[in-house]
Formats: structure tokens, sequence, C-alpha cells
């Protein structure tokens, strides 16, 4: 009985999971370009700030590799694989120093989606525009 409840409760999670994923996301794990991943919730709100220095640094490395991801698929996997203590905030400014509009109610898979896009998304767009056009 014990463990037909816990099957329960996980497939539920599972379940609200997948609910809060949009259609790309669930496309990216039906083709084996993406992983449900488990990160484990923190009880200490206030997380060990990083030095503005390692911040910084970073932050840079981020934004470099996002300003040559071949696909928007690649991009997404990197901002994916971001493991700092308060990812949203780190996102935040990294989408500031990407020049990216984005807002503190955005949610990370917001941010996520408008820093491909905006970064990753327009640079090739751009590349096919001139391409087709010369």
């Amino acid at each position: 009985m014990r463990e037909s409840m816990q099957t329960i409760k996980l497939v539920s999670i599972v379940f609200d999971a997948l609910s809060a994923m949009d259609d790309r996301e669930i496309d990216l794990l039906i083709q084996g370009k993406a992983t449900l991943r488990v990160v484990e919730k923190s009880k200490n709100k206030k997380a060990i700030p990083l030095d503005d220095t390692c911040l910084d640094e970073a932050i840079s490395d981020v934004s470099q590799k996002l300003n040559v991801a071949e696909s928007r698929e690649d991009a997404a996997s990197l901002l994916a694989s971001i493991n700092q203590p308060r990812k949203k905030d780190f996102l935040l400014l990294l989408a500031k120093s990407c020049g990216v509009r984005v807002e503190s109610r955005d949610s990370i898979a917001m941010i996520e989606r408008k820093l491909v896009e905006n970064v990753v998304g327009s640079r090739l767009d751009s590349e096919a525009i001139r391409k087709v056009a010369f």
C-alpha cells in the first residue's frame, strides 16, 4: 500500500513538471535532445553569494558561449546547464549584460527563452537572411 502511494505521488510530481513545460520543451524531450533533472530544493533561501569577480567571470563566460552557439537548442542546453545557487538572479544579470529586456517577474524558463531568441535566434535569422540575399 505504501509503495503504491509513493508511486502515485511520484507520477503526480512528474505530471506537474510536464504540465509546466511548453511545447518546444516537450518536443525536445520526445526527440531525446533534453532530459528531466531532479534539483534539490534549498531550505535556506539565502544562497552563498558569489563574489563579484567570480560572478562577472561566470556571466562573461556564459555570454560568450551564448554568442557562438550554433543553434537555439545548443543555447537552450547551455542555459539549462547553469548551476548557480540563485539561477534566476544569474539569468537576470546575464540578460542585462546581453542587452535582453526581461522583467524580474519573468520565470526562469521565460528568461531562458528570451535569451535564446534575442541572442542566438536573432543572429541565426540574420545569417539566414544574408545567405538568401546574396
